[in-house]
């Protein structure tokens, strides 16, 4: 499979893997911000913007084996992995079964945790939704609440983004995240640098949950950006560049 990608400026490579139900057209403005200094590599995960979609059903692990053969086939070594919510889960799973190709780790409001029963059910209700009434009636209304401030002037872009996911990439990606296994292990196994970037005001990731992953790690660092939600690039992006920045430069 031939995944769908953006590369742009030079240096070290730092890749950064986009959320659900998005593309890496989220990652446009924000990454700009790096290329001075790092290759920006951005791709489209299996299945949505202009990557093809793997068969159903698909799990977490089958998506991250599609990222590490993009790595491999393009011949990236040493580079730090950035993962955005799914694309944290993504990550985690690509540093599972190759550590040696990263140097680095960040989640960008994401976590090792599996679901809860709780979440698990929120997810079959998003599922049982798609099927009823279509993957742009969920994408409308999805987008808002991942931001602190609903009055946020990027919530329409990051609307039409999600407005171009498929009804079986949203179907798809909701089963494999909520089939996704724990991966706290793999943040303990992982003996390098290991960023958590969350939002205080994010519903979906308890602050105190972030504290919890980093203990295992044996080099995290750990950003809690206030007033922000879900969506850090847009909602505070100098201040979510510079702590990545950051990050980069102890490596």
């Amino acid at each position: 499979m031939k995944l769908f990608s953006r590369e742009r400026g030079a240096g070290k490579a730092l890749i950064f893997i986009h959320g659900f139900p998005m593309h890496q057209a989220i990652w446009d403005d924000f990454g700009e911000r790096f290329v001075k200094s790092y290759n920006v590599i951005t791709l489209d995960l299996p299945g949505f913007g202009k990557s093809p979609i793997l068969p159903y059903p698909f799990s977490i692990d089958q998506v991250a084996g599609q990222v590490l053969h993009f790595i491999s086939e393009n011949e990236i070594q040493n580079s730090v992995v950035v993962g955005h919510s799914l694309g944290g889960y993504v990550a985690l799973s690509m540093i599972e079964k190759r550590p040696d190709l990263f140097s680095g780790i960040g989640l960008f409001h994401s976590t090792a945790y599996a679901d809860s029963a709780e979440k698990k059910s929120s997810r079959a209700k998003v599922i049982d939704f798609v099927e009823k009434n279509g993957a742009l009636a969920f994408t409308t209304n999805f987008i808002a609440p991942l931001f602190a401030n609903p009055q946020n002037k990027w919530i329409e872009t990051v609307k039409k983004i999600a407005g171009q996911s498929s009804e079986a990439a949203v179907i798809g990606y909701t089963q494999a995240m909520r089939r996704r296994y724990d991966q706290t292990k793999t943040l303990k196994n992982f003996k390098k640098p290991t960023l958590f970037l969350a939002g205080n005001q994010d519903l979906g990731i308890p602050v105190a949950s972030i504290h919890e992953q980093a203990a295992v790690c044996h080099y995290p660092e750990i950003h809690i950006l206030q007033g922000v939600g879900h969506m850090a690039m847009f909602e505070k992006p100098e201040e979510a560049a510079a702590r990545i920045e950051g990050f980069l430069g102890k490596i």
